[in-house]
């Protein structure tokens, strides 16, 4: 296999804002070409926004969502991978032809849809269908899959993905900086958010510790260790609907 390499960004999303998010992809997609990288990653539902989603009925959220590939913001996505020669992995809600609604994850490229994934432990939304099928597709060579968000919390997925060939998986989150029973989890005040270019230190001590990047090194790199492969992991920042999220780690 040749080398590889895979920049993985992250963005303030705006709830339900796809050309808004749409561009920013674009604006971070031509970066990271500037600077070499052949694909990049983005955080789940990075076209559409997140957490805004927990408030929607099943009309409301099946007009945000979209059919794979043929949906407009994939087909953006096509269209910005064509421009800039670059592999583009990003997540949005789908709209299934069998009329379910999935958490979805696609990568795409020059040619096209590469692969779709759908997240098997969704639940920010009661209205959301769980997929039912790993993925492994190449990318450049490499045989890759996807795993979202919780879905990385339950090891037998990784070790699955990972049984089915994969040497890289992404991991594209919405994570950190909520409440939990573990020890230290809790919201982040957003006053510090706002307040970062002042006063940069209580924010980066928050994102730091238990509430976001502290908790993360505890196990996510043991997924990557324990089954032999490159985890690339995807998270936003600042403001999604009404929680503060956390830097990567």
């Amino acid at each position: 296999m040749h080398p590889i390499k895979i920049a993985t960004a992250q963005f303030e999303n705006r709830s339900n804002d796809k050309a808004y998010n749409l561009s920013k992809i674009r604006e971070l997609a031509a970066a990271a070409k500037m600077q070499g990288a052949q694909a990049i990653a983005f955080h789940e539902c990075s076209v559409t926004g997140y957490t805004f989603a927990r408030h929607l009925d099943k009309a409301q959220l099946t007009a945000v969502a979209e059919r794979i590939p043929d949906g407009p913001s994939v087909q953006a996505l096509i269209r910005t991978a064509q421009e800039l020669d670059i592999a583009i992995l990003a997540g949005l809600f789908e709209l299934g032809d069998d009329g379910h609604l999935y958490k979805a994850y696609v990568c795409v490229d020059k040619t096209g849809l590469l692969a779709k994934y759908r997240k098997l432990h969704p639940f920010i939304n009661p209205h959301l269908t769980p997929g039912d099928a790993y993925v492994v597709f190449e990318l450049l060579g490499w045989k890759c899959g996807i795993l979202i968000c919780y879905d990385n919390n339950v090891i037998e997925n990784v070790r699955a993905t990972t049984l089915l060939g994969a040497d890289i998986i992404f991991m594209p989150h919405v994570t950190m900086c909520t409440p939990s029973p573990r020890p230290g989890a809790g919201f982040v005040d957003e006053a510090l958010w706002h307040n970062r270019e002042a006063d940069p230190t209580s924010l980066r001590a928050e994102f730091d510790g238990l509430k976001g990047r502290s908790w993360l090194m505890k196990w996510l790199p043991a997924r990557a260790y324990d089954n032999g492969v490159y985890a690339v992991f995807s998270n936003p920042i600042g403001m999604d609907d009404d929680q503060l999220k956390t830097a990567a780690p």
